[in-house]
């Protein structure tokens, strides 16, 4: 049967008559076309409607899906705001799925159309239709929990077998379900890893810079800050699997982080592109004291780390002399901007040389006076981690001792959170001194090999090329006085 096609203009909505039968439904009583045609028509004429309605039948077509030429017709109508009310005879008609048909409700809904079954004497405009819709809606939301609770399930279970769940991620390939290395994305997500972490550049200089080579992301898309920021955050590059980390914010649709107890996580899960230390320096890094975009990239060294030695304000540059023989000042910025410290200006080039000239002396200082400093700050900040780390394992073993008790685990999950307790009890129990001595040597090492490329960026590079790996050394410099200043690192 044809499809009778509306000559109706704009200035009004028309009435949809929807008809639907398959090849089974065609041998049943009361299910055929002329049928369901018949009495929509007839229902019209004795609801006084007197628009001449507009066909959309499929002959021959299941209703296990939505995929359907005339329905798809319908519902196109239905969004260009072309459809008053949609009829059917029976709700099965239009979907035999329940969460088909409450969504093709709430789409007619959206749009401001009714929908009527006659058999069932459903209306979605009358208080009965209503009702009838809220007890269906309930069904259908404890059917979505239901099937949402099973797939959690069944991802909780392969999650802890180290199972990879989706696409994989740039730099792997998934062959037989199982992360396989993809080297010439590794070689890129390594040397996204040196540009953060050794060549102090942002998120955004090397989405510019990857673009500029040309070099695409998956799927031949260009790099964006928010990719760069997620491939140096995810734990996959060091062979990590975490699974359940994050969740979507309904409210406000936003990715927000669950509580870490509720996190699936297996170490060494998969081949592995960045070491872990690695892994964990870029970590840290992104914790530590951010500086703003507009320091990062201005023309002065000292730019966004030059602190006040009276107040602790930042000190921005200004500038001073006349027209012919103008130069550079860095002033308290609460000095210049609120009047409320007494700190003097200084000229900005002697300051930077005051600066080089204590960074150099660092390069012959180390093994005197910093090693000392270094250790002490290695070990509050082991011991700290570790108490962190011993919190976090002890919550969650109680939280899956409830779980037990409950009878929601079993023996065995149990069993394998307390051994994972008493290994983490293990490690916070070893003394940091004897962890820290063996990697004292190593810390001398990168610290000489940084001081060394940054007094040759210094000497080499403009300031522009400089201040970003600068600034992964450098935490502040505070000017206390002429020739009286303190460089304080990251470490």
């Amino acid at each position: 049967m044809n499809v009778h096609t509306s000559s109706a203009s704009s200035e009004y909505r028309f009435i949809a008559i929807y008809c639907r039968v398959s090849t089974d439904d065609q041998v049943k009583e009361g299910t055929s076309l002329e049928d369901q045609e018949s009495r929509l028509l007839s229902y019209c004429t004795a609801m006084g409607w007197k628009d001449t309605p507009v066909l959309f039948i499929d002959d021959g077509y299941s209703a296990k899906d939505t995929d359907r030429p005339q329905l798809k017709k319908l519902v196109e109508a239905v969004k260009n705001g072309e459809v008053s009310k949609v009829l059917v005879t029976k709700l099965d008609r239009i979907s035999r799925k329940l969460l088909d048909l409450l969504n093709l409700i709430d789409l007619f809904s959206e749009y401001d159309v009714s929908f009527i079954s006659i058999n069932e004497s459903f209306d979605t405009n009358t208080p009965p239709g209503r009702l009838t819709l809220s007890v269906l809606g309930a069904v259908a939301e404890f059917e979505r929990t239901r099937i949402r609770d099973r797939a959690y399930e069944n991802m909780l279970h392969s999650a802890k077998k180290g199972k990879w769940l989706t696409q994989s991620p740039y730099g792997y390939r998934l062959e037989e379900k199982t992360l396989v290395i993809h080297e010439n994305e590794a070689n890129i997500v390594r040397d996204i890893y040196n540009m953060y972490l050794h060549k102090g550049l942002g998120f955004y200089a090397i989405a510019r810079q990857l673009n500029e080579k040309g070099i695409p992301s998956r799927y031949n898309k260009e790099w964006s800050l928010r990719a760069v920021k997620l491939l140096l955050t995810n734990p996959i590059y060091k062979g990590t699997l975490a699974w359940n980390r994050v969740t979507v914010d309904e409210k406000h649709g936003k990715r927000v982080e669950r509580d870490k107890e509720d996190w699936v996580i297996v170490d060494d899960a998969f081949p592995s592109i960045i070491n872990k230390e690695t892994w964990e320096d870029v970590q840290k890094k992104m914790k530590q004291v951010k500086i703003a975009p507009r320091a990062q990239t201005s023309p002065h060294l000292l730019g966004g780390i030059l602190k006040c030695g009276r107040c602790g304000s930042g000190m921005s540059i200004s500038w001073s002399g006349s027209k012919t023989k103008r130069y550079r000042l860095y002033r308290c910025s609460a000095y210049k901007n609120k009047g409320t410290c007494t700190s003097k200006p200084y000229r900005a080039n002697k300051v930077e040389e005051w600066f080089k000239e204590g960074f150099k002396q660092l390069s012959t200082s180390i093994d005197t006076e910093m090693i000392p400093q270094l250790i002490e700050t290695q070990q509050n900040e082991t011991i700290n981690n570790r108490e962190k780390k011993l919190k976090n394992a002890e919550e969650r073993y109680k939280r899956k001792v409830e779980a037990y008790t409950s009878g929601l685990i079993e023996l065995s999950d149990l069993e394998k959170e307390k051994k994972q307790l008493d290994k983490v009890k293990e490690e916070a129990s070893v003394k940091p001194d004897k962890i820290e001595q063996e990697n004292l040597e190593k810390l001398q090492r990168e610290l000489e090999s940084k001081i060394k490329s940054i007094i040759d960026a210094i000497e080499i590079l403009p300031v522009e090329e400089t201040k970003p790996l600068l600034h992964t050394f450098v935490k502040k410099v505070i000017v206390y006085n002429e020739e009286e200043i303190e460089i304080v690192l990251h470490y």
